[in-house]
């Protein structure tokens, strides 16, 4: 095994002007500003059904007495459930911690979670949430009601909203007018019409109408079953049409959401929201603040004698007892073989590289154990997840390995992105070079490891951190579609391609459940791409801290409203 670095240092950035109370600026540029953005491969929004599409959807069932399709009793009854009064103490202020500053006082001008889930950005409501509660199990995507009261799909382009009006939009001082379809509209339009990374995610919708008697209605360009995950999703946030034209968020205490909290405090690295006491489900807690901790040891340090009570635990060997393990689909190392050249143009070749990984012991000795199989893809539900039972058959390392008649050098391009990435690139550079190939890695800069993946002759295979995405669609149609804009692997697969396209339009959960297990099948037998170790978020809370079921999915936060302090 060689190692080679070209132009390898670590980029590093600082913040651009002093923060202030109405506008902070990150301290460390996030991956993402790095790496190829949504922004760029978002899925084409008039991709042609292969079939006529499926009128029934995710988790919907047709009304008996109606030509529509409703959401359904069964979402409505866990809804309920969920939200049904606990006898958990009211009182107390619970203290977060942030690992980055937000950049804008507006909504949609954040893309990350330090506005929208770790931020001030909870007194703000969406269309709708994502589920949380003890009986959800993670990951999941299932989606609910928040400021409406009830949707119908009229056909498999068109969907009425009904709006719930007697939410009212508050500012840290005052009530001012109830929500209405006019805002819901407003807030939608500029999202999609806005140059930022936020409109990526609403890239199917073609318009929004207002209709009678408080409903809006959304007409897609062509079926796409993440149009939920796009209305969930934590930044796709509310906003009061009149109070954005008047102030344009100048003033903090001019910001108005219509969630259970209200700004109270905002500073330079401080900022706190306080329980309205006036929302149909009050929250237990009377406020959260939230501290902007950049250093990883500082936020450690304020979790051990208790000035933070929930910590996202950056290193498995700290001393600190695991209360939570998320599973995050989506985020993790990948491999990918460039098919459109030899060696792995040879499906044969390509799947003895593949059956010669050990996943298991990537995940053990590069990832302490916190990691999982997966195909590289943001999940809706757990059993997108291929079980061990499924992938651990196509990855045989300690069965008698089939050895390559002569050494085959190949070249494996990757960067800098932490030290479980380099740990993992080298487990299996050894596992390859066991069976015949000789690998030569390739370290480059993220830019340049991002033009490199658009070059087919500039790397055999390449292994870091996957595509940024949001959703499944967000992936598997630029990504693994053969037509897709990042399809870094070069394949041609019009059997894949036809699987894409039919669960991209499939509202009907169980069938394009089926069909996505049938994609896992496929891509783990042809090879092109997976991600050996799919990463999992670690978290403790205090002792104290009751009733926390957590969702962070989307980037959702409405977890918070259900947690009490028994202090």
């Amino acid at each position: 095994m060689i190692i080679l670095s070209f132009g390898c240092s670590n980029e590093s950035y600082q913040s651009k002007s002093e923060l202030t109370p109405f506008q902070t600026q990150p301290t460390v540029q996030k991956l993402a500003s790095s790496f190829p953005q949504e922004k760029e491969a978002r899925p084409t929004p008039h991709l042609e059904a292969t079939a006529s599409p499926n009128t029934q959807y995710i988790t919907p069932i047709p009304s008996n007495n109606s030509p529509f399709i409703k959401s359904p009793p069964t979402i409505n009854h866990l809804q309920n459930a969920m939200n049904a009064p606990l006898s958990g103490k009211k009182g107390g202020t619970l203290k977060l911690a942030s690992k980055d500053y937000f950049q804008s006082l507006d909504p949609h001008q954040n893309y990350s979670a330090a506005f929208s889930t770790w931020g001030i950005g909870i007194i703000y409501q969406r269309l709708l949430k994502f589920s949380s509660g003890p009986n959800i199990s993670l990951p999941s995507k299932a989606t609910e009601c928040e400021i409406c009261k009830s949707w119908e799909m009229l056909d498999s382009k068109t969907f009425m909203f009904e709006i719930d009006t007697e939410n009212i939009w508050k500012t840290s001082s005052s009530n001012l007018s109830n929500i209405s379809a006019v805002d819901v509209k407003f807030s939608l339009d500029r999202q999609i019409h806005m140059e930022s990374q936020n409109s990526n995610r609403f890239h199917m919708i073609r318009s929004v109408e207002i209709k009678p008697e408080n409903h809006i209605q959304i007409n897609l360009h062509a079926p796409d079953a993440d149009l939920f995950i796009a209305l969930a999703d934590g930044r796709s946030k509310l906003l009061s049409k009149s109070n954005v034209e008047n102030y344009q968020f100048i003033d903090p205490a001019n910001l108005a959401g219509s969630g259970p909290w209200k700004l109270s405090k905002l500073k330079d690295s401080y900022s706190s929201v306080e329980n309205t006491y006036s929302a149909p489900n009050i929250p237990y807690l009377d406020a959260i603040e939230f501290h902007i901790l950049p250093d990883s040891q500082t936020r450690l340090s304020a979790y051990s004698v208790g000035l933070i009570d929930v910590y996202n635990i950056d290193d498995p060997s700290s001393n600190v007892d695991i209360t939570f393990i998320e599973p995050n689909p989506g985020q993790g190392f990948e491999i990918a073989f460039n098919t459109g050249i030899p060696p792995f143009n040879d499906d044969h070749l390509r799947s003895l590289a593949r059956a010669t990984i050990d996943p298991d012991e990537i995940i053990r000795r590069a990832w302490s154990g916190n990691a999982f199989f997966s195909l590289g893809f943001s999940t809706n539900d757990a059993s997108w997840i291929p079980e061990d039972s499924i992938w651990k058959s196509h990855f045989f390392p300690f069965k008698k390995r089939e050895h390559l008649n002569k050494t085959i050098p190949i070249n494996i391009t990757v960067s800098h992105f932490g030290p479980q990435f380099t740990k993992s690139v080298e487990i299996v550079a050894d596992q390859l070079e066991l069976i015949g190939f000789d690998p030569l890695i390739n370290y480059v800069n993220r830019r340049e490891y991002t033009k490199v993946t658009r070059n087919q002759d500039d790397f055999h295979a390449l292994m870091g951190p996957t595509f940024p995405h949001s959703s499944t669609n967000g992936y598997v149609i630029p990504v693994l579609h053969s037509k897709g804009l990042w399809n870094t692997t070069n394949h041609v697969d019009v059997k894949l391609d036809e699987l894409i396209e039919a669960q991209s339009q499939e509202y009907f959960s169980p069938k394009r459940s089926k069909i996505i297990k049938e994609i896992n099948t496929h891509l783990l037998e042809k090879s092109y791409r997976f991600m050996p170790a799919t990463q999992e978020n670690l978290w403790a809370w205090t002792q104290d801290l009751e009733n926390m079921y957590p969702n962070f999915s989307g980037f959702e936060y409405t977890h918070w409203e259900k947690v009490w302090l028994d202090r």
